[in-house]
């Protein structure tokens, strides 16, 4: 009687151990596939130029023009021959727009110091590819102003418009870069809890295995 209940009962945990080991396996097969996809997890933090059209100028409400009090420390200086010939281009772009004026609208006096000195202090704020790309903006966009409001024009109004329309793209991308990065976080983190959820159930499965090794043995020792 007895030794049926012992056949009975390890039979039985046989199977639950079996069934447990099973279970625990493919557990650590999803949890390590998991874990790793978490943990590399990638995005970019890349700022794209910052696209901007006349057309917004023309249709916006004038806004209160910002003070031009910024540090020139980090500029053209650090350009390379190409990056820094494609600047002083913008830079002629921007100026030979700006001598179709009239001397009422833009005086002429030291213009073209003034326009890169100009530039190079709105936009040192940003990095390398994107000073580039303000000037390249700014040269575009000054061209279109002088063609289509000519004298009209409120050049300091302008300025002011582009360099905040510019600001404004930069502040957006970067805060949702900002989003992205603290959710890659957030997901690495994640994949580290995974991996060692993945590790304890490797556990139980070697232990479930050892189990089951010891009930075979002791099964083979009884016969």
């Amino acid at each position: 009687m007895l030794r049926s209940i012992e056949r009975v009962f390890f039979w039985f945990v046989q199977r639950i151990g079996l069934m447990f080991a099973l279970v625990s396996f493919v557990a650590v097969i999803i949890l390590g596939f998991v874990s790793y996809e978490k943990l590399n997890t990638k995005a970019s933090d890349t700022i794209s130029v910052p696209v901007i059209y006349f057309s917004q100028y023309q249709n916006s409400v004038n806004d209160q023009q910002q003070n031009i009090e910024k540090s020139i420390t980090k500029t053209v200086d650090v350009f390379n021959s190409q990056d820094q010939s494609a600047f002083l281009a913008d830079i002629d772009t921007i100026v030979s727009s700006l001598e179709q004026l009239i001397d009422q609208v833009v005086s002429k006096n030291n213009l073209r110091d003034r326009v890169e000195m100009l530039v190079k202090i709105k936009s040192s704020v940003y990095s390398k590819e994107l000073q580039l790309a303000y000037a390249a903006s700014l040269a575009e966009l000054t061209q279109k102003m002088v063609k289509v409001s000519g004298d009209q024009i409120d050049v300091d109004d302008f300025i002011d418009w582009h360099d905040k329309e510019f600001s404004t793209q930069v502040g957006i991308q970067t805060q949702r870069n900002l989003l992205k990065m603290n959710s890659i976080k957030s997901q690495k983190i994640a994949g580290f809890v995974t991996l060692n959820m993945a590790a304890a159930m490797l556990g139980i499965f070697i232990m479930f295995v050892m189990m089951l090794a010891m009930l075979r043995i002791e099964k083979n020792t009884r016969r």
